[in-house]
């Protein structure tokens, strides 16, 4: 049976599992449409992978996909001008269904005939690499690329840690947000995105992995007090130092994850591994500021 192509209708069933993954992103990365921030979706993409314990081939075709769709926001969203690229993952038993999309200039309503190019886009590719692919929006409008990739096994247990229910909140300021589910997923995800932005900041390795095992900290302990339902970063890379801005969180609950990263006797891990913190006011509830300098 052909896959369906953009614009085509899909079963009921179909229609209802793209509904419920679209609904219940595991993580939501969203960066400057920048070539360069390209890696940092498949750094994300690859820890998700991995935590699932999907195959190598596998995580090649959902980042050789996923890449080619970023791509094509990067050179053709915004016509020369940078803005936002947002790439969702979300999961289900026997599936994967990554969503980029843009605010820029949008593509013509009418899909191309399979082979052709979509504003550079290799299409073909994609649709090759993918069991469904669907593009939505129009001229004026923005693109959404829904991406669904089949298992052939289910991907095993794993649990969500998050508190329950749906909340909207705002994330934190930073050229570069992340909202992950708490469980599984965080440590790793979080993890390899500091760890590639910490590099490009010119972190020494032990730099490098000191920023890691700050993300592994917040992973581990932001899950009691977060506002939503998501462990949620802002990120600003400056010289030679990452600003990681955590929340929202409760009221007193940025002084409580810092108490929490305490070993025994040993000073705060969140004290000895920063080079400064500050507990700043957020519209839903207070952020954990943390400043990583990789030349400390």
């Amino acid at each position: 049976m052909p896959r369906p192509g953009p614009g085509m209708t899909s079963s009921p069933a179909t229609m209802e599992l793209r509904t419920k993954t679209s609904a219940e992103p595991e993580f939501r990365l969203v960066v400057p449409s920048r070539a360069e921030h390209v890696a940092v979706v498949r750094q994300a993409l690859s820890a998700a992978v991995e935590v699932l314990e999907l195959s190598r081939s596998q995580l090649l075709d959902i980042n050789a996909a996923v890449s080619e769709a970023c791509n094509n926001v990067v050179v053709h969203a915004y016509e020369g001008r940078e803005g936002p690229l947002e790439v969702y993952l979300c999961i289900q038993e026997f599936g994967l269904e990554v969503i980029v999309s843009d605010e820029g200039v949008g593509i013509r309503a009418k899909a191309p005939e399979p082979g052709l190019e979509l504003q550079g886009l290799g299409l073909s590719l994609i649709q090759t690499l993918c069991d469904r692919v669907e593009f939505l929006g129009g001229i004026g409008r923005g693109t959404k690329v829904r991406m669904a990739f089949s298992l052939s096994d289910p991907v095993g247990e794993w649990m969500s840690e998050a508190p329950s229910g749906n909340h909207d909140v705002k994330p934190p300021p930073g050229e570069l947000t992340i909202a992950v589910s708490a469980g599984a997923l965080a440590a790793p995800v979080l993890g390899r995105v500091i760890g590639l932005l910490a590099a490009r900041a010119g972190f020494s390795l032990e730099g490098m992995s000191e920023a890691q095992l700050v993300t592994d900290s917040l992973a581990a302990h932001i899950p009691r007090v977060i506002v939503g339902d998501k462990i949620q970063l802002g990120i600003d890379r400056l010289d030679g130092v990452l600003v990681v801005r955590a929340g929202p969180l409760e009221e007193g609950g940025a002084e409580r994850v810092l108490e929490a990263s305490a070993l025994g006797d040993l000073p705060r891990v969140l004290d000895r591994l920063t080079k400064e913190h500050r507990i700043e006011a957020h519209e839903d509830g207070e952020l954990l500021s943390l400043t990583l300098d990789g030349a400390r």
